[in-house]
């Protein structure tokens, strides 16, 4: 447990020095229930935080048709240009690229080690956003169904 807890304690510390104050929270959060070994709610955030993320962020997308900041006339016209359509294209491969990797991360703990420690580097030093460890997660598992 002191691993544990000092682990997410050292994380907290970098991103409070790197100003990443979402994963710094969560980092204290996590270190605050390992820490009175919190089992029934680890367990509990780890069945539900990924839906409830995923929940927050497509509420994050749609934000700006609620706020009447953009028309549907107006979307319509963006998607027919050059860089619309280039946004649908990349919108619907990294989506389909990070359903794939849901699974991956479930099944495959190498995997999921290595994805998390990568997004915390690009999370931590380079601006990166989490949405990177699905992605990744999900490339690694179109690999492996290549190579099969």
């Amino acid at each position: 447990m002191i691993q544990v807890v000092s682990t997410f304690l050292a994380i907290a510390l970098l991103s409070f020095i790197t100003k990443d104050r979402i994963l710094m929270f969560a980092a204290i959060l996590l270190a605050v229930l390992a820490a009175i070994d919190s089992k029934p709610v680890i367990t509990l955030l780890q069945k539900n935080a990924f839906p409830i993320g995923i929940f927050f962020l497509m509420l994050f997308i749609l934000l700006p048709i609620a706020n009447q900041k953009t028309s549907l006339a107006n979307m319509a016209g963006q998607l027919v240009s050059i860089e619309g359509a280039l946004a649908i294209i990349a919108g619907l491969g990294i989506s389909f690229i990070g359903g794939k990797g849901v699974g991956v991360l479930a099944n495959h703990p190498t995997v999921l080690m290595g994805v998390i420690v990568g997004t915390l580097i690009a999370v931590l030093f380079f601006e990166g956003l989490p949405a990177g460890l699905i992605i990744a997660a999900g490339l690694i598992g179109i690999f492996h169904q290549a190579t099969a």
